[in-house]
């Protein structure tokens, strides 16, 4: 693609998300609320994204993901209420503040472990070295799961991603090998955890009765879906994350010098890069939006990104501001269908920055290729990330 021009009808494996995630946004700005993208619609600015993911009973999370053809039901993304409302009444208690402060020491101890060994080395490739493995660490002490499945968990989300394009669909040129040994893995531990009293989420979960109980299917879609969206997403959030502080000394300094600074700026980190920045949904009845008219079984799909970046919701939109106060974004999706996990990430987050910050302050990228995203992907985030540390870290 030369210069700034993108063709039209746009195609989104035109963009140069690989190589320049912030520049394939800012050529999106001003084109319109809502375009036309490889068939379909993407609705780009703050009101047309409010507008689909805050109508559900419009425009269906449902119908969007019936391509799939999932033999499990992901719980609760591809469903609509009043079934999704069902889901989310029983999930919600685990993944609320309340619930999720008690990991707080262990996800710390498991950050430290991490980041320790790193210090006097110089340098490390942040994704491959905490990256990829903390939010792994996290499921696992979440569910309650030993610590050495780690390195088959992580082979397998990267497997099943892989092989998924820009809209979160299979391409067809993965390997459902990867797909059936993780359903496999997840119904075995469904099977021994059900009925068996513990102090871990899914032991809670499979000991429920009544209308809170969730089915053998329920359980394997909800866990299926966690490790697939729940994992990457963090892994994405974070690298992405620490190439903006790695790029803006400044910024950086802030955090090091007020650690006090670091939700702030967990949050606007996500502002700029939403590791799922592409979310669809299918109307299902006649609707407007951005001024078009849309008939039924329009899929339109709101880019996260580009929304976040709409200056009639904040000022100055392009640049990193760990001041803007209240900064509402995207990045978790709006509506019913906001991430359910989202103050486990946030916690995630905050922890890595505020022991990486702890012990290595000073770091920059290291010689060498530019980082690039995963691409085309329906979660998006680093292949890798190199650092090299600077000064004294003692």
């Amino acid at each position: 693609m030369e210069g700034s021009a993108i063709r039209d009808p746009l195609v989104l494996n035109d963009m140069p998300i690989a190589e320049d995630r912030d520049r394939a946004w800012q050529l999106l700005l001003g084109r319109g609320d809502v375009i036309a993208v490889d068939g379909s619609l993407a609705a780009l600015n703050q009101d047309s994204v409010e507008a689909v993911m805050r109508h559900a009973d419009v425009f269906s999370s449902e119908r969007a993901f019936e391509s799939l053809n999932s033999p499990i039901p992901l719980v609760p993304i591809t469903f609509d209420p009043p079934d999704q409302t069902r889901y989310r009444r029983i999930l919600q208690p685990f993944f609320s503040p309340r619930s999720i402060r008690p990991l707080e020491a262990t996800l710390r101890a498991h950050v430290i472990e991490l980041i320790e060994p790193l210090v006097e080395r110089g340098g490390c490739d942040f994704v491959a070295e905490v990256g990829d493995l903390f939010p792994i660490q996290t499921f696992l002490a979440f569910f309650g799961l030993p610590m050495q499945d780690l390195t088959k968990l992580k082979a397998w989300k990267e497997d099943i991603l892989s092989a998924t394009d820009a809209s979160g669909l299979p391409t067809g040129e993965g390997e459902p090998a990867s797909a059936i040994e993780l359903i496999g893995y997840l119904g075995e531990l469904i099977q021994s955890r059900r009925g068996v009293a513990g102090d871990d989420v899914l032991s809670q979960l499979l000991c429920a009765e009544g209308d809170d109980a969730l089915d053998d299917a329920e359980a394997l879609g909800l866990c299926f879906l966690f490790v697939l969206a729940g994992l990457d997403t963090v892994t994405g959030s974070l690298s992405f994350g620490m190439e903006r502080l790695a790029r803006n000394p400044e910024r950086r300094k802030e955090i090091v010098d007020d650690p006090g600074l670091i939700p702030a700026a967990v949050e606007e980190l996500l502002r700029l890069d939403p590791p799922a920045p592409f979310v669809p949904r299918v109307s299902v009845i006649g609707a407007r939006l951005g001024g078009r008219v849309l008939p039924a079984g329009t899929r339109v799909t709101s880019y996260l990104a580009v929304a976040n970046r709409d200056e009639s919701v904040r000022p100055h939109p392009l640049e990193i501001d760990f001041h803007r106060g209240e900064n509402p974004h995207a990045s978790f999706g709006l509506g019913v269908h906001r991430c359910l996990g989202s103050h486990l990430a946030r916690l995630e987050m905050r922890i890595v920055y505020e022991e990486w910050h702890r012990r290595i302050p000073n770091y920059e990228l290291a010689a060498g290729p530019a980082p690039r995203v995963k691409w085309p992907r329906g979660t998006l985030g680093l292949e890798s990330l190199n650092l090299t540390f600077l000064g004294d870290h003692s």
